[in-house]
């Protein structure tokens, strides 16, 4: 019970811990907190593990950086990448550019395996993200921000928008489906849902409903 009030939004803490009924709520990351999950740029070390959360597409391709502190275990995402109308051999040049290592990446949805492929023939191996299901993932992802397992650099303008601004169609009453608005739009959201977690370790507590 502690668990699952801990981590989990708390529409669905209400509904399958309390047995009250609750609205599904507007805002789908609605726990993140600006003055905490978006912190000022510090030096990362370069031997800090890194991940990259990659998200396709035929005119923008986007990926997030993720450094790992091997203390706390953390994530700091540190570097957004968005590039349009390149080959994939192009794209990853460009996304390895500069880094101290290479990444361990995971993008694409299910059926994506032919982009897979393609950068895979391009230099670099992405990863089928270990959780398909689009809500099953969102709310394992809601779950890492909340506890405070995944905090972004606040100078990322892009990441940070499609993160604040994620949110469920509504419907003629003014109540949340389970449609999200303009949701081919938001490539960093789906790019977190991918690499959060698949590399995160995941608690006990998931509920899949939307």
């Amino acid at each position: 019970y502690e668990e699952a009030r801990r981590t989990l939004p708390p529409d669905q803490f209400a509904m399958f811990y309390r047995g009250r009924i609750g609205r599904p709520r507007h805002m789908i990351y609605d726990c993140l907190d600006e003055n905490i999950h978006f912190m000022p740029r510090f030096k990362i070390p370069d031997e800090w593990m890194r991940y990259m959360g990659v998200d396709f597409g035929g005119v923008n391709t986007v990926a997030s950086y993720w450094a790992e502190d091997p203390k706390s275990k953390k994530l700091y995402c540190y570097r957004a990448y968005k590039g349009s109308k390149k080959s994939a051999a192009e794209h990853v040049d460009a996304m390895l550019d500069g880094e101290p290592m290479r990444p361990i990446a995971y993008g694409g949805a299910k059926a994506e395996g032919q982009w897979r492929q393609e950068f895979r023939e391009g230099g670099l191996s992405i990863r089928e993200p270990k959780i398909a299901d689009v809500w099953l993932g969102i709310n394992r992802t809601y779950s890492i921000f909340k506890t405070l397992e995944a905090f972004i650099f606040d100078d990322l303008e892009d990441m940070k928008y499609d993160l604040l601004n994620y949110r469920r169609k509504t419907d003629n009453m003014g109540n949340a489906t389970d449609e999200i608005v303009e949701k081919n739009k938001f490539h960093f959201c789906d790019g977190a849902r991918y690499i959060l977690p698949s590399v995160k370790k995941e608690h006990k507590v998931q509920i899949e409903f939307a």
